[in-house]
């Protein structure tokens, strides 16, 4: 019988700039390692205690919860983890990297796939890269790159787990699920039934933070079927004055005002329920109503 060779595994792939996939070869000894700098980071990153809270914009997770949207993965990446052998290797002097990705195979469970960014910094090629050995610096003259011991992205059972909406939109493109209002939506905001709004003036001035809040707004439906002057009078707790001409809301030419009524009509206002304190928040989602008997 002839010894059994070393086997090279297609568990680590880069996912390229172009939406390409190419895989990392790897020997058995670096495959272990890659293995588990990858096993670990997934346990730290998604913890089978994690509350799972599915993504809309409006919330950032607190320790022991992870965000995730419901995500179809790019044919790239099915076909390389289905038929790894037709993928072709990652060639580091041309290819350019957008993540890495290391495949997870369960035991009668899909994969689960671990993602981690990556730019242009991790890689060390032409550069006067000096390794030590035996008390000497030598020169590291072949390419590299550097594989982080952390991730910034799970793939499971159809969810795309994440923490950071930014780190998670370097991987792939998140927009669908929340993106800042274009012209064109502010102008379909401006035309709602229970709103006036100078809508030249609002996509003139409209900042980040009021393009989101918009976002959020036509997303959630808030206005529709709403009591006008029901949200004038609740508006009065939090010292913000809303006019109300012919049953419209309106939005004065004052962003500072604008971004107020935003956030009062996304529910970003509130008061503290012990000191009465008046609060904002930029992160809220609905609390379930067993949650609050659990704490009764």
């Amino acid at each position: 019988m002839q010894p059994r060779k070393h086997q090279v595994e297609n568990d680590f792939f880069a996912l390229l700039k172009d939406g390409a996939v190419k895989k990392i070869t790897l020997n058995q000894k670096v495959s272990t390692e890659i293995k588990k700098i990858f096993d670990d980071a997934a346990f730290d990153f998604k913890p089978s205690d994690v509350e799972e809270i599915e993504f809309d914009g409006n919330y950032r997770v607190d320790p022991g919860e992870i965000l995730f949207v419901n995500f179809a993965l790019p044919d790239a990446i099915t076909t390389a983890i289905s038929n790894p052998i037709s993928v072709q290797i990652l060639n580091l002097e041309k290819d350019e990297m957008q993540a890495l990705f290391w495949v997870e195979h369960k035991k009668n469970k899909v994969p689960v796939i671990y993602f981690q960014n990556f730019d242009n910094r991790k890689v060390l090629k032409n550069k006067h890269i000096l390794t030590y050995s035996s008390n000497t610096y030598t020169k590291l003259d072949a390419s590299a790159f550097v594989v982080d011991e952390t991730i910034s992205a799970i793939f499971e059972g159809k969810k795309f787990f994440f923490k950071s909406y930014a780190n998670a939109n370097k991987i792939f493109s998140l927009a669908d699920f929340y993106q800042e209002a274009t012209d064109a939506d502010i102008e379909t905001f401006a035309k709602n039934k229970v709103i006036e709004v100078d809508a030249a003036w609002f996509k003139e001035n409209s900042n980040s933070t009021i393009r989101k809040q918009i976002t959020l707004i036509q997303k959630s439906n808030i206005l529709k079927d709403v009591d006008v002057s029901k949200i004038k009078k609740g508006a009065t707790v939090f010292e913000l004055e809303i006019k109300v001409s012919k049953g419209k809301l309106c939005f004065p030419n004052d962003v500072k005002v604008c971004k107020d009524i935003l956030s009062f009509l996304n529910e970003n206002l509130y008061v503290g329920p012990i000191t009465g304190t008046k609060l904002r928040t930029n992160s809220h989602r609905p609390l379930k109503s067993k949650a609050l008997k659990d704490d009764a």
